[in-house]
């Protein structure tokens, strides 16, 4: 409990802003004005700004989601765009987070019942084209984590076409796509050829970083992204940067759904650096 408060009032300096520290659960609970982080470890979890700021900037380059909104968070990790996309979206709006790792599951739940997240529909899935199961890496950085080969040796997580995600839930329509889920996002994509129709804007990190500086050739994937989006109309940027993955990320607007006319597949993908 001392230590509790003494990290409170460490933080309160530190931060400018009051915070409350406890242990609860397993974790350490950092309760800022704006928000309540969990983190395994005493003064990881930033505040709200520090804590969704990388992803504001990364997913959030083209499009923010509005009031009303209905969001599909592919590879929600821990919860950071999530939180953001839920305080974006309102009470009216509603985000669909898939996050497969049994483990990041739980802290993305976690996240959102400190924070009260009632528009978020946290779902232990992977994004796939087939509904069954498969092997996931169990690597301590849950950034890393991605789908094996078959032979390959990980733990067993389900897998469901977004199709049918969105089905179930009585989703007829996406405003807000974001998929980062480490190499597999030519299956999560090939699993909505449905729900890609009525899809409004999208994010999607690719991942041939990860080959070109020797990772499996499964992680070349930006050839398949964009040649999918701009089969069903989207209209594609690309970011310039000094880091390899905002390279490889795709930022999408459906031409029909956005009132734009057809466009082809010669198309160049606008880069606007």
């Amino acid at each position: 409990m001392l230590l509790g408060v003494g990290a409170s009032l460490w933080f309160s300096a530190k931060y400018r802003q009051p915070c409350r520290v406890r242990w609860a659960r397993g974790v350490w609970v950092h309760r800022y004005r704006e928000a309540t982080i969990p983190n395994a470890v005493l003064g990881a979890a930033p505040p709200y700004e520090d804590f969704i700021a990388e992803a504001r900037d990364v997913f959030l380059y083209e499009y923010e989601p509005g009031e009303g909104d209905v969001v599909f968070d592919v590879g929600a990790g821990i919860g950071a765009e999530t939180l953001l996309f839920a305080r974006l979206v309102g009470n009216t709006g509603r985000v669909v987070a898939l996050e497969a790792h049994p483990d990041t599951y739980l802290w993305l739940v976690r996240l959102c019942e400190l924070n009260k997240l009632e528009n978020v529909i946290p779902l232990q899935l992977a994004a796939s084209d087939v509904d069954g199961e498969a092997l996931m890496s169990d690597s301590a950085d849950y950034t890393a984590n991605t789908l094996l080969e078959a032979n390959g040796e990980g733990i067993k997580i389900q897998t469901r076409r977004l199709d049918d995600v969105a089905r179930d839930l009585g989703i007829q329509s996406i405003d807000f796509l974001k998929i980062n889920i480490e190499g597999a996002e030519s299956a999560a994509l090939s699993g909505m050829e449905r729900l890609i129709t009525s899809t409004r804007h999208v994010c999607v990190a690719c991942h041939d970083f990860r080959a070109d500086s020797g990772g499996p050739e499964t992680m070349r994937t930006k050839s398949f992204v964009q040649g999918f989006l701009r089969d069903h109309n989207f209209s594609l940027t690309t970011r310039d940067s000094p880091h390899p993955w905002i390279r490889d990320y795709f930022y999408g607007i459906n031409a029909r759904r956005s009132g734009g006319g057809p466009f082809t597949l010669d198309d160049p993908v606008r880069d606007s650096s």
